[in-house]
């Protein structure tokens, strides 16, 4: 026969259940972020430039809060693959993109049809600037960007120049130049590595990003004519910026860090934290330099500022050149 103490003690046990389970899930719900490893999406192959840096972030960045950096290489398309991948995760902190100026700046313009959409993503911070090295073969005749502009001036669309693909940022770099320098040249795009050709003089000149050039132009297989920051870059320092010839140019790509849109504001602030520390790092920072790179880790509100510009000056370029990818 049930007491009425009977039912108050199972009533009570059930309501000490309740209460148990609702502090374990408020306690999981205010672990310190990260507290599980975080996923970081590079849309780009292993070994190549945005995977190597995102690596060594995301070592410094366990180091740190003691849970790894899970990099997940999903490249092709223009950074559109990685990118879809990112938009469509979960807005917890723990998905994260690492990616460069196409996927914001660029693919809007040159694309009819994306599969993500700026909106989709709050900017965490933008880690480095890329700087581009315009090269040529070591063995060309073109010892200056003066020389080739001549030259491109005395054969218009003889000249050939290289670059990863239609749209791409070593592309519309070479649109913009050529726009300044008021010549024309035939562009080769390329599927894989374009720099042997350049090497091999089968293709005249290319913009590399210094992590790829600054390698070859110290072997000795191409020369360096320029580069696309609005300084000389450390790595280089005897090769002008193309805006001591062409002032106002320049051409960079960059590095950053993006989270989907609805991403906790706490998880955002130990990003943020975390990748601040880890630009200003002085090993950091000597890595970087060393690859040609240019640090920056700006926080949010300037990184929005600077990619609202970045993405008004590439759609003039995109629009000006007629340049469409399907």
């Amino acid at each position: 026969m049930t007491t009425p103490n009977t039912i108050s003690r199972r009533t009570a046990l059930g309501m000490a259940g309740v209460l148990l389970a609702g502090a374990t899930v408020a306690a999981r719900a205010q672990a310190p972020y990260p507290s599980r490893p975080v996923r970081l999406i590079v849309p780009f192959p292993a070994g190549t430039s945005p995977d190597v840096i995102a690596r060594l972030w995301g070592d410094e960045f366990a180091k740190a809060t003691g849970q790894p950096v899970v990099v997940e290489n999903r490249s092709g398309a223009s950074t559109i693959i990685g990118a879809q991948t990112a938009a469509s995760a979960p807005a917890d902190g723990y998905t994260l993109l690492w990616t460069v100026n196409n996927t914001f700046s660029i693919n809007p313009y040159v694309y009819k049809k994306l599969p993500y959409k700026a909106e989709d993503f709050v900017p965490v911070t933008r880690i480095l600037s890329v700087p581009y090295v315009l090269v040529t073969s070591n063995e060309s005749k073109i010892r200056s960007l003066q020389d080739l502009v001549r030259e491109a001036k005395a054969r218009p669309d003889a000249m050939t120049y290289a670059s990863a693909g239609i749209g791409q940022g070593t592309h519309v770099a070479m649109a913009r130049l050529l726009n300044q320098a008021g010549v024309s040249m035939t562009h080769v795009p390329y599927k894989d590595y374009f720099l042997p050709d350049v090497i091999a003089q089968r293709v005249d000149v290319a913009f590399d990003a210094s992590t790829g050039a600054i390698p070859q132009v110290k072997a000795g297989k191409v020369r360096a004519l320029g580069v696309s920051s609005p300084h000389r870059i450390e790595g280089l320092p005897d090769v002008p910026a193309i805006a001591e010839i062409y002032p106002g140019f320049v051409g960079d790509s960059w590095h950053g860090i993006f989270a989907p849109k609805g991403t906790p504001q706490p998880a955002l602030a130990v990003l943020l934290a975390n990748s601040q520390r880890i630009v200003s790092a002085a090993d950091f920072r000597a890595k970087l330099q060393g690859y040609g790179l240019t640090p920056v880790g700006e926080p949010p509100e300037a990184f929005r500022r600077f990619l609202d510009e970045d993405a008004r000056a590439w759609a003039k370029v995109v629009k000006d050149n007629k340049i469409a990818a399907e």
